[in-house]
């Protein structure tokens, strides 16, 4: 892969097999390896407990982000996380504030066919909303089609446009797995508490043009079932 990338990895580095056996048994080098190959100078991981061996334990659906912990990282990779976590809102302002001023963020995150695997299924226009909508710079967006064969049987990436799903959003998808990978810089004057308006509407000539506002830090609930109970009172 580096040699793809036309990127020389610094060989000095002692190659550390993975922490898990089945990967470890396969010839898989450590994460840590890995990233200090490519030039890190640390490398941390964090996680809601330490069963994995994560060094920063932190709950990311935690609205206060320890005083440690801010700014601190040059980068950080979520890969396949957000889902897993219920508060996103919380989650992804911790990633901005965790992140230093022009540092980067890289998310993959499953949009389909990964039914049980986490809370949510997280679509393309979750990630290029939230980012436009705090004024990160979009450095890009990938849709990742691949099979449960990932060693053997290669990805298929494509760029990610807004509205490029418009015409297969509605059950005419097929049955591999899809990923979306989104790279953003944090810019100055970006934020991370932004909500924003969903583009397929917000592009739509006569939308409301409401302004967009911070996400509540506290989770609340819509009132749906009070909406409901009201239609129904109100059904003959």
């Amino acid at each position: 892969m580096a040699k793809l990338a036309n990127f020389t990895l610094d060989e000095s580095i002692p190659l550390r097999p993975s922490h898990l056996p089945i990967f470890a048994e396969r010839g898989y080098p450590h994460g840590e390896t890995v990233f200090r190959m490519l030039g890190f100078s640390s490398v941390s991981v964090l996680d809601y407990s330490a069963f994995e061996g994560a060094e920063v334990i932190f709950d990311l659906n935690n609205p206060e982000l320890p005083a440690d912990l801010e700014q601190q990282f040059d980068v950080i990779i979520d890969h396949g996380t957000l889902e897993h976590v219920f508060h996103l809102p919380n989650a992804l302002n911790n990633v901005y504030r965790m992140l230093k001023e022009d540092g980067r963020a890289v998310f993959s995150a499953p949009p389909g066919n990964f039914y049980d695997h986490g809370f949510y299924m997280l679509q393309p226009t979750l990630f290029s909303d939230w980012l436009t909508a705090n004024q990160w710079q979009v450095d890009s967006i990938e849709v990742v089609q691949f099979t449960p064969n990932q060693e053997t049987e290669p990805c298929f990436f494509a760029d990610y446009e807004p509205g490029l799903f418009d015409s297969v959003s509605y059950g005419k998808m097929d049955n591999k797995l899809y990923s979306t990978v989104s790279v953003a810089t944090k810019i100055k004057g970006a934020t991370g508490n932004v909500c924003p308006q969903q583009g397929a509407y917000a592009r739509q000539a006569g939308w409301v043009d409401a302004a967009e506002t911070p996400c509540q830090r506290e989770l609340a609930v819509p009132g749906f079932m009070g909406r409901m109970r009201a239609l129904f009172q109100r059904a003959p």
